[in-house]
Formats: C-alpha cells, structure tokens, sequence
C-alpha cells in the first residue's frame, strides 16, 4: 500500500512525537508498504534522519520549502492543504495526527487514519468548531482512529458519540532491543537515571532534590538544552549528579544498559514539548517502553493513565505521595538491598515490552478495517 504520513513536527529533532512518527514510518515500510512521510522544512540536524533515528528500513521524505518552522496560526492550516493536495493522487491512504489533514481528507474522499495524543479541546477554535458542528470523526473516510491509551479512547467516544470499533488503543511503543541482563547483587552505588527533556512538571526538581539527599548513588540525567544543562551545572554542585544533553536513538541502548533504576517522577501536572497543556489524563510516553526495553527497575510517580501498562511490584515501582523526595527515597533503599525483588521487577518489565515493539504496533493499524 502507497501511505504518506503528514507530521508538523520538526524532523529531526529530540521531540518524542518526531521519534514515534519516523519509527512508525521506519515500521510500515519494513512491512511491505510504500511510505512517505511528509514534514516542514525547519532547520535540520547536522545528521540525517537515517542516522539521528537509527532507521534501518528506509522511506522518502518530503519537505514543504515554504516552511521554515512549525506551522502555527494560518501557517498550520496552509502547511496542511498543501500536504494533502501533494497526497492525494500519490497514496491510497494518508496517516496523521493532524485534525485538519482529517477534515480535508473526508472533503477530498482520501482514506485516513487519525491518531490521537491529546484533547481536541488544545487545538484552534476553528478546529473545535468543524469537528464539534460537523463531527468529522464518524466519516466513512476516517478508517481508524488510534489512541495511545484508554482515557484518551473513553474521552473521545463519549465526546463524539463514536462506536467503540472505530477506535483502537495502540499505546507508543518502542523501537528498542536490548538483551536482559540480570541486576549486580550487592552494588556499593545504584546508576539512578533520568532520559527525556528537563521539565519540572516531569519531575526534574524532584531529581537534583534525590542527588543532594542521597550520596551514596549517583544520578544521571540525560536531555535538555545546552543552556538548561548549564543552568543546573551553576547551581547544583553535587559529585553524584552528571547531566548530559539529549542522546541519539542509536547510542540509547548503550547507556540505558549501564542503568541500574530508571526514574518517571512525573508530578500532578505535567506539560508536552512547549509547556501546553496538560498531558497526565492521556499520555503514554515513549520513555516508558525505551525504559521497559531496557531492563532495568523503573520507579513511577502514582499516575493513573500510567497504570493501563505499569503494575506496582510486577513490572515497576509506583512511588505513592510523589511530590515528596523522601518517599522516592525510602523505595530506592528498599529496591537497592532487594536483590530478587529488583530482578523480578525488571525481568517482567522487560517480557512486557515485547508486544509494544513498534513493529507489532504498525500492524495493527490495519487490523478490522
């Protein structure tokens, strides 16, 4: 099948959604399928997507000139009647997260799929308004609708009166493949890590609180901007605490493998790239199956949409009463002297994660249509 994906995202760059849209077009063409992902010209990384993203099978890429950042405002809407004029006699089907791609596909008879990762409600008004008038969402053309999680499924049937069929839940996946490794017994300093964007709604204060209080580990964390790593650096002088910048796709496994816990210390609210919106109702963060992939314990804050994938005590460790460091702590004291406990936890976590791999998930798009 001839499928081009539509994607406002900067490609590449250390976005989780740019990983998840490129692994996902990475996947469908390992599958047999023509594809070609359709993004903005926004300045690129002084590596390829093949090489920033570890992609082995690969898909053309098209880049609209015009656009030299991400869309927004008319620009959004310009970008997106362009993309589409460009796939419609060029694929049998258009894949998005893109709400107005959806509703120029249904008025131009293109077969899509729409997946869904926030609250429509975050998008513009005039989004809102053809969506909520028109409810688009029921068009014959709309052949699925996939959600990363239940929450978002539930919100959305009940909002647009959907049958329940045209959704499926496909939680984000990852592209990851580690070999397991059993835990050291009896380690002197547990490699505690954190690998994602330094955001304190997702818990990076709650971080440099663990590195000043417990010196008897060291804490890790990778991601951020050169000038946020610099910041922490000027005010945080712990022995324990090493700060990197984001890592490429192809050199994760190896420093995810000198891991020995993997921190999610999310708290109440917690803001996507460009601090919009509050994702904690729906999200299913990649770094939760990079994490699972590769075997080590993870510790999580008590987030409920997490719970559809995590158990405490089966494949993580559910930190109660987050927002306090010494209750995260108090866990990582317990896992460090509790040597079956820990590779019990991330043997099953690392079992759990096979059927997330994005290979099964890009399958199961197709599924039932």
């Amino acid at each position: 099948m001839k499928i081009t994906y539509i994607s406002n995202s900067s490609t590449p760059s250390h976005v989780p959604s740019s990983l998840q849209i490129v692994k996902t077009c990475e996947y469908l063409s390992k599958n047999n399928h023509q594809v070609t992902l359709i993004v903005p010209d926004t300045p690129k990384s002084t590596k390829k997507i093949n090489s920033f993203y570890n992609v082995k099978h690969n898909f053309t890429t098209i880049r609209i000139s015009r656009f030299k950042k991400n869309p927004r405002g008319f620009n959004y809407y310009f970008f997106s009647t362009i993309s589409v004029f460009k796939s419609l006699f060029t694929c049998d089907l258009v894949i998005t997260r893109n709400f107005f791609v959806i509703f120029l596909c249904t008025i131009f008879f293109k077969k899509c799929i729409l997946e869904i990762h926030h609250d429509i409600s975050t998008e513009s008004r005039i989004v809102n308004f053809i969506f909520n008038y028109f409810n688009i969402l029921k068009s014959n053309r709309i052949k699925k609708i996939i959600a990363i999680s239940k929450s978002i499924k539930k919100h959305y049937k009940k909002k647009f009166k959907l049958n329940s069929k045209k959704i499926d839940v496909l939680p984000s996946g990852t592209a990851l493949k580690l070999n397991y490794v059993y835990p050291k017994n009896k380690k002197k300093k547990l490699n505690i890590g954190y690998f994602g964007s330094i955001n304190y709604s997702k818990g990076i204060g709650t971080i440099l609180k663990l590195a000043s209080m417990d010196k008897k580990n060291d804490y890790f964390i990778y991601g951020g901007m050169k000038n946020q790593i610099l910041d922490i650096k000027r005010k945080f002088h712990f022995n324990n605490l090493k700060i990197s910048s984001h890592q490429s796709y192809k050199e994760l496994p190896k420093i995810l493998s000198k891991m020995d816990v993997l921190l999610m210390p999310y708290t109440h609210t917690v803001t996507a790239a460009g601090n919009v919106s509050d994702i904690t109702k729906f999200t299913s963060p990649l770094k939760l199956f990079d994490y699972m992939a590769a075997g080590k314990l993870i510790m999580c804050s008590d987030i409920p949409v997490l719970k559809e994938i995590i158990k405490n005590k089966n494949n993580c460790i559910i930190v109660k009463n987050f927002l306090n460091p010494n209750n995260w702590l108090m866990e990582i004291n317990k896992i460090k002297n509790n040597y079956h406990l820990r590779s019990i936890i991330s043997k099953n976590s690392y079992n759990e994660v096979r059927k997330y791999h994005h290979n099964n998930r890009v399958k199961k798009y197709f599924e039932n249509i």
